[in-house]
């Protein structure tokens, strides 16, 4: 690709000049946010405009809240998923402040997808476009919900903590603080029941929310030895708070007992990545390691070994320590041929206790070997790749669109330009086998390249950045750059 460069280079002696873009990108927490003025060019112009998904990791119960900010009024505001037919409209009560709440169907694909809000004026459309993330939900609560609601709460009983104004039926109407209410779903805002049975949404931040209530109900549950109301209970001051930790440990208590014991690992990791050094958690999760230690050994004296495995992963996973799990894990994992997890585990039991001789004998090496053989752990043994999020095949195929229908400082489309510069270079001799277009999703924006190998095995792109709503194209790398200054 080099002597591509440099033929571009030597047919114009004109300078290079690369235009800055302006992305109005906010990070904000688990918000997906899209904020600023409208680009010249765009169909309406507004000085801000703020489009908004909650939360960007979906998970649990696959509800977000949609949202669309403009200073001025607005006709109508859709929105449009990447895996949905139809598009979803927002409602609004002043035409400035719009908003809906959406639950995904059943069978989205985990990864990445997006939403993209089409923005209706007096002088016509805009587009914001946003990304977010499905992950697996877990198995702490399992909560049926209906189109455009949330998890089913089963009526908290709620309190007013402070006045608002909330808008019920299309009216503005006042909650006083102490008012009573009934919570009935929940986002980063209540869905409540008023007292006369009309529906509203109200941020969770302005009632009180009886999540001690809800636990202490759970644990009158559990010593009554009711387990699966105990879970009930705790399931719903999860739902409440999902950072309550004491409520996911009983949680876990409460699945022992009923003798669900994957459901009880579920929960008990959570109430350790929430607090590690909660030693109620501790202590309960020792106990769950053992449960499933009996299990594993069990499985791998029946030659199970893909099932013991499974148990002696939990097993380190609630206790870490534990030097003859991570032996047996290596033994079931050498029984399955794979020689290299084997001794990746007798490693760990090397870690685990460095002076017991069995892993010395697994590993083949001598005491004084022992710090060499543990050493490169992170380098050598866990290596985190985290694979690329495909880009949903809409944002994919408008972003190529964008980028082959974009010009070149001379005013060549960029798809012609490409196809000149590599019958040139192939004229010159050079060996260039094209592998074509590819779209990737880069930080907040989507890179488009086209990859080009050369005869020795190289493989080069040319790159560029494409916001798909303003339609605005920049250089990624000096192929591209040179690509659109000089050709």
């Amino acid at each position: 690709m080099k002597k591509i460069i440099l033929f571009l280079l030597l047919v114009s002696v004109l300078s290079i000049s690369a235009s800055a873009e302006k992305y109005n990108v906010i990070d904000k927490q688990d918000i997906s946010i899209k904020a600023g003025p409208t680009e010249p060019g765009e169909a309406l112009s507004l000085v801000w405009l703020e489009a908004f998904l909650y939360p960007k990791n979906v998970k649990e119960d696959r509800v977000v809240a949609l949202g669309v900010k403009l200073p001025g009024k607005a006709e109508s505001i859709s929105a449009s998923f990447d895996f949905l037919g139809h598009p979803i409209f927002l409602t609004s009560n002043d035409g400035k402040d719009w908003s809906a709440v959406y639950q995904l169907p059943p069978g989205i694909g985990e990864g990445l997808h997006v939403v993209r809000y089409s923005i209706k004026g007096k002088r016509g459309t805009i587009q914001r476009t946003l990304d977010f993330f499905v992950s697996k939900p877990s198995n702490l609560v399992k909560n049926k919900v209906s189109e455009g609601e949330v998890a089913e709460l089963a009526g908290i009983p709620l309190t007013v903590a402070s006045t608002f104004t909330a808008h019920v039926d299309g009216l503005t109407r006042i909650l006083y603080a102490g008012q009573k209410i009934t919570g009935i779903s929940k986002v980063p805002w209540y869905k409540v029941v008023l007292e006369d049975g009309k529906e509203t949404w109200v941020p969770s931040t302005l009632v009180n929310e009886p999540v001690e209530e809800y636990y202490q109900l759970g644990y009158k549950h559990y010593t009554n030895k009711d387990f699966a109301k105990a879970v009930e209970s705790y399931s719903t001051a999860i739902a409440i708070d999902p950072e309550f930790v004491k409520a996911h440990m009983w949680l876990a208590k409460s699945y022992y007992k009923l003798g669900n014991l994957d459901a009880a690992y579920d929960s008990i990791l959570e109430a350790l990545s929430l607090d590690k050094n909660d030693m109620p958690s501790r202590l309960f999760a020792q106990t769950l390691a053992r449960e499933f230690y009996g299990i594993a050994n069990q499985k791998l004296k029946q030659a199970r070994y893909n099932e013991a495995i499974s148990a002696y992963q939990k097993v380190v996973a609630l206790k870490p320590t534990s030097y003859a799990s991570w032996i047996e894990l290596g033994n079931s994992y050498q029984k399955l041929g794979f020689y290299q997890e084997a001794r990746s585990a007798w490693k760990e039991a090397l870690r685990a206790d460095p002076e017991n001789p069995s892993a010395y004998a697994l590993l083949n090496i001598k005491h004084d070997q022992a710090a060499l053989a543990i050493r490169p752990r992170v380098k050598e043994e866990i290596k985190i790749v985290k694979a690329p999020r495909a880009v949903p095949a809409a944002v994919a195929d408008d972003s190529l669109a964008v980028v082959k229908a974009n010009k070149t400082k001379k005013g060549t489309k960029i798809e012609s330009a490409l196809k000149s510069v590599i019958t040139l270079t192939k004229s010159l001799g050079t060996p260039v086998v094209e592998k074509g277009w590819d779209v990737k999703k880069s930080g907040k924006k989507f890179m488009v390249s086209y990859l080009v190998e050369q005869g020795s095995g190289a493989l080069e792109a040319f790159e560029w950045m494409v916001d798909v709503d303003t339609k605005r194209v920049s250089a990624n790398n000096e192929n591209a750059r040179v690509l659109m200054s000089r050709w």
